[in-house]
């Protein structure tokens, strides 16, 4: 019946030995590492020597391998500042979010609990949603959690700011489209800054969501330049570019969506080069806020180490 238990017999074990890398790798001793991570420092030096431990699955975890790195380094650097009860919570509500979002149900499952429409982690954290409303704020105050953890990311905002936003199923306005008001932006030591997501946040994206009838439920908006352009070909994401002055509309964006996207069923991004007084931006997309994170967080790592390897200047980003 309780979730916690998925917690304390797969997601804690597994995050405490990301966490025990970590600190490991920021130079703490192993007799610290114990006492932070709450084992013995004869199970820190196990774990240390494990040479195979990423190899290991999540059984019945939904976790991208990107997400976590980028949460356990966030953590890890909160312990090793002594900021406890900062990275205690940090801690506590990322599980929360991964089980509120339902990726932790498989393995819920595995532990005996079989019914077949289970929404108790989602209604423990949204009491006041509907359960379809509640899994989608939980995907994307998940998601806003894996963008600010991430060292990168931050590099990728545009002049304009960044929003990330995900519809419910079967969305008919922008009101079933949660999103972050006023967008995500990044202070001057890169920390990447946003208010709690609502339904209703985002015209420009919503629109964007809604013109495409449901083909993607998930959308984010990153800079561009040639750096990401590069970026996206690594990676091979498929992408189609446009003008916004060649889709003369209230919301040009929506409307090369719902035109680009029907020609090209295999793009995950749109790149809209700009124009007068028109900043150039790339729209990600899928099916979850969580995947439209991960992808970004991507590819801000990648656009870090494009940059450094060509000396392109990230102070002034």
């Amino acid at each position: 019946m309780f979730p916690e238990t998925v917690a304390s017999n797969v997601f804690i074990p597994y995050l405490r030995k990301l966490l025990i890398f970590e600190l490991r790798r920021l130079g703490m001793s192993q007799t610290d590492i114990a006492r932070l991570t709450g084992v013995t420092q004869a199970a820190v030096s196990k774990v240390l020597n494990k040479e195979h431990f990423h190899s290991e699955k999540l059984s019945g975890l939904d976790l991208a391998e990107q997400e976590l790195k980028a949460v356990s380094k966030r953590i890890a650097k909160l312990l090793y500042n002594g900021n406890l009860n900062e990275a205690g919570y940090l801690a506590n509500r990322y599980w929360w979010l991964v089980a509120a979002s339902g990726d932790a149900c498989k393995a819920h499952e595995r532990y005996g609990w079989r019914k077949s429409e289970c929404f108790i982690c989602t209604k423990v954290v949204y009491p006041e949603l509907d359960v379809s409303r509640g899994l989608v704020m939980a995907d994307l105050e998940r998601a806003l959690l894996v963008l600010s953890s991430s060292e990168y990311f931050g590099f990728l905002i545009p002049e304009v700011m960044s929003n990330i936003a995900v519809a419910i199923p079967g969305a008919k306005s922008i009101y079933d489209v949660a999103a972050v008001p006023g967008r995500i932006s990044r202070s001057k030591t890169n920390e990447v800054l946003y208010r709690r997501p609502e339904f209703g946040a985002s015209r420009h994206l919503g629109g964007i969501l809604l013109s495409i009838n449901g083909k993607f439920r998930a959308v984010m908006n990153i800079r561009y330049d040639e750096v990401v352009r590069e970026s996206l070909i690594s990676m091979g994401i498929s992408f189609k570019e446009f003008s916004s002055e060649d889709y003369p509309s209230a919301n040009p964006a929506a409307s090369a969506a719902a035109d680009l996207l029907e020609k090209c069923p295999d793009c995950r991004a749109l790149v809209d080069v700009g124009g007068t007084n028109i900043e150039s931006v790339v729209y990600l997309f899928g099916n979850r806020a969580i995947e439209v994170a991960n992808l970004a967080v991507s590819l801000g790592d990648l656009y870090y180490a494009v940059s450094v390897k060509y000396g392109k200047s990230l102070g002034n980003l």
